[in-house]
């Protein structure tokens, strides 16, 4: 064979894999083909590969929506399903929140791990109950006014800069506000139902301001630049989270007879006394100290497990306590 029929065969079979590769991608890129109950209440549609919202306007009795993990990048076509309780939207490429004016039944929306960059768009869903927009772009709590019945907020991940916005949301009981700019605890008093705040990974340095939150029962800090553990007067927390801080001592927690959990992991508590306060607690149950100065004593676990008889679990160990 010569070297001209060599080179001529050679691109005669680059030239069939690349048409073979093309035609596979084409399968890879097309849509299986979707049929819908026009009487179903519930559609999920989820790692469908699908790029657009549309073909649901004739499920007039459609509740819950699930199109999870696909490819959207707009919110639309939505106005026809009235009687819509859940839209979930999780991981999309969904970069404002708009067309939902006619959802008036909605309860629950998921627009987690998308490219949105403001809170809007939210102002007629009053029925609203859980709101999940975590990992997004947004700078400001706003938009929050009407939603009056929410009890579940997730604004976890994004690029907050001030806890604001929340006056309205008087039923709120759960509020996530992890890994942000947040700089001061600040803006809570009107939210008299809260049951549980996150603020973890932020640039919080001091614990205050949050007197009036009678009914909180978790309070998670860990990952700031706190270094003592105060104003929590009027509380009763059953979970306290302060690990990775910088913490030096146990304090002003005694009158919290009902903490169950208390995690200091990663702080600077190096002597027994700077734990004195938790022998004060009937109902602890749990305490983290792994990766403080305290915990590299050798009689460490022995000490801490016979100073509080409560205790089942010490770092990542349950306590085996001698007859």
């Amino acid at each position: 064979m010569s070297k001209k029929q060599k080179v001529e065969e050679s691109q005669a079979a680059a030239a069939a894999k690349k048409v073979a590769s093309d035609e596979n991608a084409n399968k890879e890129e097309e849509v299986d083909t979707i049929e819908l109950d026009p009487t179903a209440k519930d559609v999920d549609l989820t790692r469908r590969r699908i790029k657009k919202i549309e073909g649901f306007e004739f499920l007039h009795n459609l509740e819950n929506l699930c199109l999870r993990w696909n490819l959207i990048s707009k919110m639309e076509n939505l106005s026809s399903l009235v009687k819509l309780v859940e839209l979930d939207l999780y991981d999309n490429q969904i970069t404002k929140i708009e067309n939902l004016d006619a959802l008036v039944n909605l309860e629950s929306l998921d627009l987690c791990y998308n490219r949105i960059t403001k809170l809007e768009g939210l102002s007629t869903l009053k029925k609203l109950k859980t709101l999940f927009i975590m990992h997004n772009k947004i700078e400001k709590i706003e938009g929050l006014e009407n939603l009056t019945e929410l009890y579940y907020l997730e604004l976890g991940d994004n690029r907050i800069t001030k806890i604001e916005g929340l006056d309205n949301c008087k039923k709120l009981e759960r509020l996530m506000l992890g890994a942000n700019q947040i700089k001061k605890i600040e803006n809570l008093n009107h939210l008299p139902a809260l049951k549980m705040l996150s603020l973890p990974g932020n640039a919080i340095i001091k614990i205050e301001n949050l007197n009036n939150l009678t009914a909180m029962k978790e309070l998670y800090l860990s990952q700031n630049g706190i270094k003592f553990i105060e104003n929590l007067d009027g509380l009763d927390l059953e979970i306290l989270d302060l690990n990775y801080n910088r913490i030096e001592k146990v304090q002003n927690v005694s009158h919290l007879k009902n903490l169950t959990d208390f995690w200091a992991r990663h702080n600077k508590i190096s002597e027994y006394k700077d734990l004195e306060e938790l022998t004060k607690l009937p109902n602890l149950s749990l305490v983290y100290l792994e990766f403080c100065p305290i915990a590299s004593k050798p009689d460490y676990r022995e000490t801490v497990i016979a100073a509080l008889p409560s205790l089942q679990r010490l770092d990542a160990e349950y306590c085996f306590r001698k007859l």
